[in-house]
């Protein structure tokens, strides 16, 4: 299994709105999110630009040219909504295995056997493009690393 950190990348106030939230932004553009109501003084735990977690996948070639595939974060605060999804590469080609979803708390992975692929070397990896990330309560939203993982596929 390989991990890598999830940074924040944005808010997105209409979630940190509905789950008692609001961004609050400093002097230098910081953006940050605090409780409603909160001082005026009141500092985020994390701020724009700082670590919000980890992510990981993790590929196991089982046989019958199958993979169990493991993909998840533990991020700062619950999660409203996901975006993710799982490149595979085979000698066969690429796939996409899609793991989107609703809200979760703070730690998800997900497990599956992945069937039909092709044998020798595999490659599973999180795409580090800003197309997987979690949407916090708190409105911050936190993109993978891009962790990845290898196998024999057999």
């Amino acid at each position: 299994m390989v991990e890598g950190e999830m940074h924040i990348g944005r808010f997105d106030a209409a979630v940190a709105e509905a789950h008692g939230y609001e961004i609050r932004t400093r002097s230098d553009g910081t953006q940050y999110s605090v409780r409603k109501g909160a001082p005026a003084d009141a500092l985020p735990m994390n701020v724009v630009e700082g670590n919000c977690g980890r992510s990981w996948v993790w590929e196991d070639g089982i046989g019958n040219a199958s993979v169990r595939l493991n993909t998840g974060f533990h991020v700062r605060n619950a999660v409203a909504a996901r975006s993710w999804r799982v490149q595979l590469d085979d000698n066969g080609g690429t796939s996409t295995q899609p793991f989107s979803g609703g809200a979760s708390g703070a730690y998800w992975d997900e497990t599956r056997i992945v069937p039909g692929l092709t044998r020798g070397p595999g490659y599973a990896v999180v795409r580090s493009d800003g197309s997987n990330f979690a949407i916090l309560t708190d409105g911050a939203v936190c993109f993978s690393g891009g962790p990845s993982a290898s196998t024999i596929i057999y």
